[in-house]
């Protein structure tokens, strides 16, 4: 498939959800509605369908998942430092700030482009992302924001809240599910299964509907410097670092590689907007990154399809 013909249905989706919102066809309260059934309902279903009849390799992809965290977190530590020399950021907004360069909008997005670009075959690689991403990044995020006031039992006490949340999340607990149902090898019923993917034929445009719909809430404001810092960052250092670990560094099979590049490329993730409200610091920078990084995103996506191997 040409680049032009994957990209084409992407836009074309976010853009009718953004015309939707922008004109007033559909009201917020609407738009929360179908953003809920899309995440809670329909997203779970693709992910956990696609998960039980996934190829699933003998490591579970170990050396595929420290390739990525190896060039997330080196991005983020450059990110907190930036954050502190450059914009004298305090251990909070460093946390918010090296969240927006590094969480990327794998689902919205993500799913979407890869599954038109690289084919289902892609699918595995790109939910062990999504499976772990807050995990690792919200944990991370965590001990750096409340690194200055350390208190091991207040932070172990949020750790394990965020763990209790992700594993409650239903597109963290249909991974599971679906992971579950394909190492133990248990039979989906096939009519369940039937059902399940006709649901999970309707997340992909959902998914992008309701992405547009997103973007008509968030205003650039105000803070137009560092959001523009976090979408250098988060477009320019990122897919780039990715690059360098996943194909020379650890010599991720290319298809896998590709996955995770096209990941790191991904706009600003919705969740570390959610992670700026959580600690009400940054909310007004990340949610202008959050709109830019989506609108220039095209070009890196671009490249990334057309060079990466």
């Amino acid at each position: 498939m040409g680049l032009l013909e994957g990209i084409f249905p992407v836009l074309a989706l976010a853009l009718a959800g953004y015309a939707a919102a922008r004109s007033g066809y559909l009201q917020m309260s609407e738009t929360l509605a179908l953003s809920r059934f899309t995440f809670n309902l329909i997203i779970p279903c693709l992910l956990f369908v696609n998960m039980v009849h996934a190829d699933i390799p003998e490591n579970f992809g170990i050396k595929f998942l420290l390739a990525f965290y190896s060039a997330v977190l080196c991005v983020y530590l450059i990110a907190a430092l930036l954050a502190r020399f450059w914009l004298a950021a305090d251990a909070t907004l460093q946390s918010v700030f090296a969240m927006a360069t590094t969480y990327s909008n794998t689902t919205v997005v993500g799913i979407p482009l890869v599954l038109q670009m690289l084919g289902s075959e892609a699918l595995l690689p790109l939910f062990l992302i999504i499976a772990t991403q807050n995990l690792v990044l919200f944990s991370v995020g965590t001990l750096v924001a409340e690194r200055e006031h350390f208190d091991i039992k207040s932070m172990t006490r949020s750790i394990a809240h965020l763990i209790k949340q992700l594993l409650g999340s239903p597109l963290t607990a249909s991974l599971i599910a679906g992971l579950t149902f394909n190492l133990l090898a248990i039979p989906l019923y096939q009519p369940l299964d039937t059902s399940l993917t006709l649901m999970s034929e309707a997340a992909i445009p959902c998914a992008l509907f309701v992405l547009g719909t997103t973007l008509h809430q968030y205003k650039v404001g105000h803070q137009l410097k560092p959001a523009l810092i976090i979408t250098g960052l988060k477009l320019g250092l990122l897919p780039l670092l990715m690059a360098l670990s996943m194909l020379v560094i650890f010599d991720i099979d290319p298809l896998w590689a590709k996955t995770a590049i096209l990941g790191a490329t991904m706009p600003v993730g919705i969740s570390a907007y959610v992670f700026s409200i959580r600690y009400n610091s940054g909310q007004a920078a990340v949610a202008a990154a959050s709109v830019i990084s989506t609108l220039a995103s095209l070009l890196p996506l671009s490249l990334v399809l057309l060079w990466v191997p």
